[in-house]
């Protein structure tokens, strides 16, 4: 006879079933701005609540019950409190916390409803079946070209990530022993203005796209560096990299392409380099034992349904095998912050 599953067990997974609920609590709460309105008025009673945010008795019953079942409110008497976790997003809009549940529900929740799907094909379904349903698109980025409120969405997402890349790396990499950085891949231009106010000797190369290079020389303007930074477009997989640099960075972006493509990369920056220069790698990685952390998995899935049809999230140990034979040789890796790692290799004095 069949042991009966361990209480505890059984507990574990109605939480892991009950997490589908819980994120559409917490987004509609959000667009609703319940949390805001309970920040202002702390204890305000179910009746208060439904006439503030404009929802009939019913609806406001259904929101406060998952809202308190999920841990997003607190019940005291007969009054509603926030958490100490939703009173982080019961404030500007456009903060980090709720920009990411926004783009969460905008551009991942029903995705990666597909995962399933995806993996069986190993092809991006959830892409093709919920975000390009009805669309000419046939790519994510085309797709962002037409629908400018996803672009929206993602643009401010992007730029809220790229804010929290530069932080960690002008804190745990000291670029002051280089004079030209080359980022592979820089975006519209943050980590290289980062730097360049960091370091004022410091000039840099935004090697991108020809579309993205120019929103590039945009914010490279309007942050008044055009002397000191260039956007140079380029298709990166084919052309070779612009040299005479002493550091060439990756900065979320070897996680978008293949093993193959990515260590075709970083050959060529080891080219671009000159001897003695240095590769620094930022990436959202897996742990070399494969089993974690959690944001890994998230990027994973998206990359699977959503993002990339080769790209994958690689672990430490293989950038750095990588580098190895491309030449380089091992300088040291950080954690510096809650998502990414970095690495620095360097190539040969001898060349």
């Amino acid at each position: 006879m069949t042991e009966p599953p361990a209480p505890a067990a059984l507990d574990e997974l109605w939480n892991v079933v009950y997490t589908s609920f819980r994120f559409p609590f917490l987004h509609a709460a959000l667009r609703l701005k319940l949390f805001a309105l309970l920040k202002e008025r702390p204890g305000s009673t179910l009746d208060g609540i439904a006439a503030e945010l404009g929802l009939e008795t019913r609806a406001a019953r259904v929101l406060m019950l998952g809202c308190s079942a999920f841990g997003l409110v607190r019940k005291d008497g007969d009054g509603y409190h926030n958490t100490p976790a939703t009173d982080i997003v019961a404030g500007d809009p456009d903060d980090f916390m709720p920009v990411l549940i926004r783009y969460t529900h905008e551009m991942l929740y029903r995705p990666i409803g597909w995962l399933h799907e995806s993996l069986v094909r190993n092809e991006n379904l959830g892409l093709e079946r919920e975000l390009l349903a009805g669309s000419s698109a046939t790519t994510l980025y085309e797709l962002l070209g037409q629908d400018k409120d996803l672009e929206a969405v993602f643009t401010a997402m992007k730029e809220h990530q790229s804010r929290s890349v530069v932080e960690d790396l002008v804190g745990a990499v000291d670029f002051s022993p280089y004079r030209r950085v080359l980022e592979v891949g820089g975006g519209t231009g943050t980590n290289a203005i980062g730097f360049a106010e960091k370091w004022p000797h410091l000039r840099a190369t935004v090697l991108e796209m020809p579309n993205t290079a120019e929103l590039a020389d945009a914010h490279i303007a309007e942050a008044g560096l055009s002397g000191r930074i260039d956007a140079v477009g380029a298709d990166i997989l084919r052309d070779e990299f612009p040299g005479s640099h002493d550091c060439v960075v990756f900065s979320r972006f070897l996680e978008i392409w293949s093993p193959e493509q990515a260590r075709a990369l970083i050959a060529k920056a080891y080219r671009a380099l000159d001897p003695g220069g240095h590769l620094v790698i930022v990436a959202c990685a897996q742990n070399d034992d494969e089993t974690g952390p959690a944001h890994a998995a998230f990027m994973a899935a998206f990359l699977q349904t959503v993002a990339s049809p080769e790209g994958a999230i690689h672990t430490p140990r293989d950038f750095e095998q990588w580098c190895a034979e491309a030449g380089f040789e091992p300088v040291d890796r950080q954690y510096p912050g809650r998502f990414d790692v970095i690495l620095r290799a360097r190539k040969p004095a001898a060349g």
